[in-house]
C-alpha cells in the first residue's frame, strides 16, 4: 500500500474511534419523571398501574362526586353508591375500583345542540383544576372491553358510555386524604363519567354462630345467612367459610332438622341471568354442606332471582339486604 493510503486509513479510523467514544460519553438525555405532574399530564401506563405514582394534588375539591357539568349540559339516569366498584381501564388492563361511586349518562338540555369538543374539553378544563393525572386516553382494545362479566356491564352502564366503539379516558385525582378515580367518555351524541371516591367497606355484617341459626329457623322458620360469592358466580368466598362451619354444625346439632337452602339475588343484571345463578349459588352452598358430613336428602336447593326482594331495590342497603342465601325449614 502507498504511504498516503496507508495514513489515509488510520486517520479514517482513529476519527471513527473518536466519534464512538463521543457518542458513548455523551450527556444522557433529560427524561420525564415517573411521576406525572398534577396538571393533567400524562402517567406512564406500563404493566399494573401503581397509583402511588400520581402526584399529589392540592386542589379543594367541595362535595361528592366533584365534578360539575358545563353548562346546557345535564346528567341523565344518575346512580349513586355509598360502595359498590367501577372497571377503570389503566392502559393495561382493567381495575376493578371499590367506594363511593357516582355515575351518570351526560345529555345536552333542550335547545342546546351537543358538542362532543364542547363537553370534552370542559370536562378535561375541570380535571386539570382539581389536580387529577390522566393515565389513559384512547380506544380500549375491544377483546378486554367484552371480556368484562356481564355483571359488571351491567352495573357499570350508565357511566361506562359505548367503549366498544369510541375512546375513553382515565384521570386520578390523588389526595392526601382520599383517592378518586374518573372514566370520562363523550360520544358524538351523548357522554358518559364515572367517579368513584375509592374506600375499604366498613362491614357491618357478621357471622351468625349455629345457635343463633337454630334459635332464628326455630322461631320464624327461616333465616337469612351472609354467604358470599365471586361476582357473577356461584364460587363461595373464603372469608364465608366460617359461616359454612356454622351452618354444618348446627345441622349437626338438629339432627331432624331439614332445609331448603334458597338464593336470592338483586334486580341489578338480566332476570334470565339472576335465577340460574341464584340457583347455582344455593346448589354451591348444598354441596358445601354435604362435604362436611350433612345428608344431602336433608337439604334441597332453589333459586328465585330478584323475584322475593326482601328490601327496596332502589338504595344500595336495599340492594345489599335482597342478595341472600336464606335457609328455610322444610316439613
Amino acid at each position: 500500500m502507498k504511504p498516503f493510503l496507508r495514513l489515509a486509513s488510520v486517520l479514517t479510523i482513529a476519527t471513527s474511534a473518536l466519534l464512538v467514544a463521543a457518542c458513548d460519553n455523551k450527556a444522557p438525555e433529560q427524561t420525564e419523571t415517573a411521576t406525572a405532574s398534577a396538571e393533567g399530564a400524562e402517567a406512564p401506563a406500563a404493566g399494573p398501574f401503581d397509583v402511588n405514582s400520581v402526584a399529589l394534588s392540592t386542589a379543594s375539591l367541595g362535595d361528592f362526586p366533584y365534578l360539575r357539568l358545563p353548562e346546557g349540559y345535564k346528567p341523565q339516569n344518575s346512580e349513586a353508591h355509598d360502595f359498590a366498584d367501577f372497571p377503570f381501564w389503566t392502559g393495561a388492563r382493567f381495575e376493578m375500583i371499590e367506594g363511593r361511586v357516582h355515575q351518570t349518562q351526560i345529555t345536552n338540555d333542550t335547545g342546546k345542540s351537543f358538542s362532543r369538543l364542547e363537553l370534552l374539553r370542559n370536562m378535561e378544563h375541570a380535571l386539570k383544576e382539581a389536580g387529577a393525572v390522566r393515565i389513559f386516553d384512547g380506544q380500549i382494545p375491544s377483546d378486554a372491553a367484552h371480556a368484562l362479566p356481564e355483571a359488571v356491564q351491567m352495573a357499570s352502564l350508565n357511566g361506562i358510555g359505548d367503549i366498544y366503539n369510541g375512546p375513553s379516558q382515565t384521570w386520578v385525582i390523588r389526595q392526601a386524604d382520599r383517592t378518586v378515580w374518573v372514566h370520562l367518555y363523550v360520544g358524538s351524541a351523548q357522554g358518559s363519567m364515572a367517579v368513584v371516591e375509592a374506600k375499604a367497606l366498613a362491614p357491618t355484617a357478621g357471622l351468625l354462630p349455629a345457635s343463633e341459626l337454630a334459635r332464628k329457623i326455630a322461631a320464624d322458620g327461616r333465616v337469612a345467612v351472609p354467604v358470599e360469592f365471586a361476582l357473577d358466580k356461584a364460587d363461595i368466598l373464603d372469608a364465608s367459610r366460617p359461616q359454612i362451619d356454622a351452618m354444618a354444625q348446627m345441622l349437626k346439632d338438629e339432627a331432624g332438622l331439614r332445609l331448603s337452602v334458597e338464593g336470592h339475588t338483586d334486580n341489578t343484571g338480566a332476570p334470565a341471568r339472576n335465577r340460574p345463578l341464584s340457583e347455582e349459588r344455593a346448589r354451591a352452598v348444598v354441596a358445601a354442606l354435604t362435604q362436611q358430613g350433612i345428608d344431602a336428602k336433608r337439604l334441597e336447593a332453589k333459586g328465585f332471582g330478584a323475584d322475593k326482594p326482601v328490601a327496596d331495590n332502589a338504595s344500595d342497603e336495599g340492594r345489599a339486604r335482597n342478595r341472600r342465601v336464606e335457609l328455610v325449614r322444610l316439613p
